[in-house]
């Protein structure tokens, strides 16, 4: 009996983190703190590293790092802050000694190109872009661990 509790309180568990996940892949929008943050979030599992892209716009970003009593300026002639999470898939550990560069691709056909730095404290790397015209962009990484070379994108659309 114990058993199926525990087993029933995981499965709870593991729906409501998934149901988060999806509101926040779908609609946007996702908890941080004591305020509601505007905030696309996508996910990709490449060659056993679980990539996780964020995207916020600067208004929304400046908001969360004032929350978390966070010094920080944003980037001048940038719109958005898109943040990418590593882990590695079979151990959820945090991949946090790799090199990450960024390319965006606007609607246009026009790139970016960034290395992302890495922020300790919420074991991540970002970067400000500016995605300034409505349309589909293409936001690809190229994670370099040792002489592992791993290449991860997803496609990013301003309604």
């Amino acid at each position: 009996m114990k058993q199926l509790v525990l087993v029933l309180g995981i499965f709870v568990s593991g729906l409501l983190v998934l149901s988060s996940m999806s509101i926040a892949q779908h609609g946007g929008h996702g908890a941080m703190g004591s305020s509601t943050m505007k905030m696309e979030t996508r996910e990709v599992l490449v060659e056993g590293v679980k990539v996780t892209f964020q995207i916020m716009a600067n208004e929304e970003h400046k908001k969360m790092l004032k929350d978390m009593k966070m010094k920080e300026d944003v980037e001048p002639g940038t719109t958005h802050n898109i943040t990418v999470t590593l882990k590695d898939a079979k151990t959820q550990k945090e991949i946090t000694n790799a090199e990450v560069q960024m390319k965006v691709v606007d609607p246009k056909g026009k790139d970016q190109i960034k290395e992302l730095r890495y922020e300790d404290t919420m074991k991540s790397y970002d970067a400000y872009f500016k995605l300034p015209e409505k349309g589909k962009y293409q936001v690809i990484v190229l994670v370099k661990r040792g002489n592992q070379k791993i290449p991860a994108g997803i496609y990013y659309e301003i309604k």
